[in-house]
């Protein structure tokens, strides 16, 4: 049972939101208490969480709960949209690698996934079952012991002659695939055949129907297919016969990738719409929702510029794009229209070399189409979209492990952002208007708190609109953060769109034919190092960060209140010096913030907070003598502040006739619902929060 300490109630998009605390237990860090939340215990949360609100707001038409342990966010709730999808289901293939490492793989998801597919089923010429060396019932007890299924997949590798050869011979195939999987505790089978024809379309349907005939009724059998968004009848695609298959399967998994491929024309494995398109595809085949397996790719693929195009289109994994940016430096763009990522990179003579798949890249540079989060979470809204099943993807270990830690969260959002700002209300907390969102790569030496203050928000604000569920961040791994002005860091450009790229259809029948879905590439989890993407709007009450080398009036604000509160000794100069930041870290150590004597948006807040509410002067150093104007300086007010910055809000809020107690200088539970009740009054943001907004419309009603 999970006691709650505090409850906010906050205006998202104009709806409810219920933000419920609760504490970490004192012999735990955040990060392992997250971890140990998210895998055994969400479901107990959530019902607490429900429990607790309907009782405590009977009346009220919540939209949604969202459950945070100081910084960290545990789990939003939609309320309203209960009937909402959320998938359950999430498969992988295992490829790469042996026991060890599959186990290592698994391990590395955080218990997302409830079922994998190893290769453990190969054809003889003769098309009889070969069993792979990779096949160990030690690792099928691994699974089975952490709850995940184990259905391994049967392949031709492509070869048209072998996977006829088992169409033929699939009386004698099957029988020895269901003994197989019965004697060694299996799951299941996938079948994932390729590179038949139309001609085989009978067999291979006749093939799936002997394994659903033959498979105890709690082994599950599916079927991986071609996508098919352009409706293909002739070549690979017409040997899937999607509406007779399904009635013979548990469910068929979309092969959502290869839009381009080896030997073709540069651009996405899997653009938005294609993918789309190919889910379009199976329902209008006649295939339920609940039968279909959206597959994700884990990889992506490279073209040398200057090289013909008959050259290029290898397969990379995810995981190797990144090792790349970390080791080359280069470019990431967020292709819009087919949301998808491209990295521009550039091999020097004399750098250190990188070898795909035995291939060892030679001096030049390359553009790589590839997968990241913001990509992957895109197709998963997909999921939603057209409620499907589940995922799938191809392969476990391409993948950056980073992604791990949101999958639950895309999987159970019903495909809604999660973004605590209301865009047509000011944020209290930071004083932004019009917040826009953008996107910033994690560099070296970021923390969730650094990239929080330079994008003026708060570390919880950070971790819901992506997310996480844990404090930890990856060098690369892209973060959606809400901005009103220009951003300071220097790793941050202009989103560029190539309209041309990604064109869903582009792929004739015959070349895509000829095109193997599984490329050979070995995973490298190596975090990445790449550009990203901003864009500008307008500021109104917010904070600038202020560092070493800054200058003007807002260090002049700065200095000035420094003073008042003793800790800076100097004049207010306007020039941001060693002494300016040994104020700011003795402010910041007094105040138990970060002490790195950077003047960002937390510290200012909190500055503005213990700063008596004067008027001060405004000046640069050459106009200190002329041109002084009057600034009212707001401090942010909340649940705990006290002072008389606190009297002269309760005094005003009387006034109002929004408050019924007396100015007793503490901002306690009945100020903080007086401000609740004038904020929705005046279609603020109402989340109980005085900051400039709230006590800016309070002095303009209170006279």
């Amino acid at each position: 049972m999970y006691n709650f300490e505090s409850v906010e109630l906050k205006n998202h998009n104009d709806e409810l939101q219920v933000v419920l605390h609760i504490k970490v237990p004192k012999n735990s860090t955040r990060t392992e208490f997250g971890a140990e939340f998210n895998f055994k215990k969400e479901e107990t949360l959530r019902s607490n969480a429900i429990n607790f609100v309907k009782k405590q707001f009977p009346k009220l038409k919540v939209a949604s709960i969202v459950v945070v342990a100081g910084t960290l966010l545990l789990t939003t709730i939609p309320m309203q949209k209960a009937e909402a999808h959320e998938a359950n289901f999430n498969m992988s293939y295992l490829y790469f690698g042996n026991t060890n490492s599959y186990i290592s793989q698994v391990d590395k998801t955080q218990g997302n996934l409830n079922l994998v597919s190893p290769s453990y089923f190969d054809l003889n010429p003769d098309g009889s079952l070969k069993v792979t060396s990779q096949f160990d019932i030690k690792f099928v007890t691994e699974m089975h012991n952490r709850g995940i299924k184990v259905v391994p997949f049967l392949s031709n590798h492509w070869d048209r002659t072998i996977g006829r050869a088992a169409l033929a011979n699939r009386e004698r195939l099957t029988t020895q695939l269901a003994e197989f999987i019965i004697k060694n505790n299996l799951d299941g089978l996938q079948v994932d055949i390729e590179n038949t024809t139309e001609i085989d379309r009978d067999a291979y349907t006749d093939l799936v129907r002997l394994l659903r005939q033959k498979l105890p009724a709690d082994k599950e059998v599916s079927v991986a297919v071609a996508a098919n968004p352009n409706g293909w009848t002739k070549g690979w695609h017409g040997t899937y016969d999607y509406k007779e298959l399904a009635k013979y399967s548990n469910y068929l998994m979309i092969m959502a990738y290869d839009e381009s491929y080896n030997g073709g024309p540069e651009g996405p494995v899997a653009s938005i719409g294609w993918v789309d398109q190919s889910i379009q595809y199976a329902i209008n085949q006649g295939v339920s929702p609940e039968k279909i397996v959206l597959g994700v790719p884990f990889y992506g693929r490279y073209w040398k510029e200057g090289a013909p195009a008959s050259e290029g289109g290898s397969g990379i994994s995810n995981a190797k794009v990144d090792e790349m940016l970390a080791k080359y430096g280069g470019t990431v763009v967020f292709d819009e229209r087919s949301k998808s990522p491209k990295a521009t990179i550039t091999i020097k003579s004399g750098d250190p070399t990188t070898t795909i798949a035995g291939k060892t890249l030679a001096p030049g540079t390359y553009h790589l189409w590839y997968e990241n989060n913001d990509s992957i979470r895109a197709k998963l809204r997909l999921v939603h979209k057209y409620e499907l099943k589940g995922t799938g993807s191809w392969s476990l270990g391409q993948e950056n492990t980073s992604m791990w830690q949101y999958y639950k969260t895309w999987m159970s959002h019903d495909g809604v952002e999660v973004v605590p700002i209301n865009p047509t209300q000011p944020k209290e907390q930071t004083g932004v208007v019009s917040p826009v969102q953008t996107t910033y790569t994690v560099q070296v030496g970021d923390s969730l708190w650094k990239i929080a203050t330079n994008n003026k928000m708060t570390v919880t604000d950070l971790k819901v609109i992506n997310g996480l569920t844990s404090d930890v961040i990856n060098v690369g791994q892209i973060l959606k953060v809400t901005s009103s002005i220009t951003p300071t860091s220097t790793n941050q450009q202009p989103i560029v769109t190539n309209p041309k790229a990604g064109t869903p259809g582009a792929i004739s029948a015959p070349a895509q034919e000829a095109v193997s879905t599984k490329p050979a590439v070995k995973p490298a989890p190596t975090p990445v190092k790449s550009a990203s993407t901003t864009n500008k709007g307008s500021v109104a009450n917010s904070y600038s960060t202020l560092k070493i080398g800054s200058k003007g009036s807002a260090v002049v604000t700065l200095q000035n209140k420094l003073i008042k509160v003793g800790i800076y000794k100097g004049k207010a100069t306007g020039t941001y010096d060693t002494g300016t930041k040994n104020a700011v870290i003795a402010f910041q150590k007094k105040y138990k913030l970060a002490a790195d004597g950077i003047a960002g948006a937390i510290t200012q807040a909190k500055l503005d907070s213990v700063t008596p509410t004067t008027v001060v002067k405004n000046t640069t150093p050459t106009t200190s003598k002329a041109n002084v104007t009057k600034a009212k300086i707001y401090p942010i007010l909340k649940l705990g502040s006290k002072g008389s910055a606190v009297v002269n809000m309760q005094s005003k809020l009387l006034k109002a006739g929004v408050y019924k107690g007396k100015a007793t200088g503490t901002y306690d539970r009945t100020t903080k619902n007086a401000v609740i009740a004038f904020q929705k009054k005046y279609k603020l943001a109402a989340d109980g929060i005085a900051g400039p907004a709230t006590l800016g419309k309070l002095d303009s009603v209170v006279k």
